[in-house]
């Protein structure tokens, strides 16, 4: 891959004024949105693709791209069409590893993430006020609770406590991709709560938790492969 330039008096890799959740969380939970996405053949804007790459778009414009590299290390770009400006990618790359891959979309912001620093960094600059779409999946839990409100049986006598009982169904399921021993028993809870069961597809929805990681025998992608 090709590195970029440091721009006159750039010294050191850039700390960007905001900084993304790190890459851990935000596949974390973007990843779970996207596993629940699978299992109710409902759009809701997270995507996990081979390779170690998750996608939000939310289907106006806005979205991200979180590709886990070798060795641990993660690249997030993206662009939001209310707050972003394009960047040439010279720009968004100054001073950029040689392993940071250049966007294959416009771009309004990039960071990059090395696991012994512990931290995103960026081109020098100030931030692109768009960078904090990058944060969206740290919402995702308040984003699907939104849902379930609009569901609730007209019969339930307490809908707070409906909701409520959700959430703690949504928090053993994230303990479960967390640990990597998610099964149909935490899944099939929430999916209830999100979709009728002739839409629910609890088998396509745990091949995908497979392929992010999640459950019992499988790889995170910023762990090394087995040799």
């Amino acid at each position: 891959m090709q590195a970029y330039p440091h721009p006159a008096g750039f010294e050191e890799f850039a700390v960007s004024d905001y900084l993304p959740p790190p890459p851990e969380e935000s596949w974390l939970l973007g990843g779970v949105v996207a596993v629940l996405q699978e299992g109710i053949r409902q759009q809701l804007g997270y995507w996990v693709e081979p390779d170690g790459v998750l996608t939000h778009d939310d289907g106006s414009g806005n979205g991200w791209q979180l590709t886990w590299l070798p060795g641990g290390r993660a690249v997030v770009s993206g662009f939001d069409v209310d707050y972003s400006t394009e960047r040439d990618v010279r720009a968004l790359l100054a001073g950029a590893p040689h392993w940071v891959p250049a966007p294959a979309d416009r771009a309004g912001f990039c960071f990059w993430w090395e696991p012994d620093a512990g931290r995103w960094r960026s081109a020098p600059g100030e931030s692109d006020p768009g960078a904090t779409l990058t944060g969206s999946a740290a919402k995702a839990e308040d984003r699907l609770a939104e849902r379930v409100w609009e569901r609730i049986p007209p019969e339930e006598a307490d809908p707070s406590a409906y909701v409520a009982g959700f959430y703690r169904q949504l928090e053993e399921l994230l303990d479960a991709a967390r640990a990597q021993r998610l099964t149909e028993r935490e899944l099939g809870p929430v999916l209830a709560f999100m979709a009728d069961p002739p839409e629910l597809r609890p088998a396509a929805a745990l091949a995908l938790a497979a392929q992010a990681g999640f459950t019992a025998g499988t790889r995170l992608p910023w762990t090394p492969a087995a040799t």
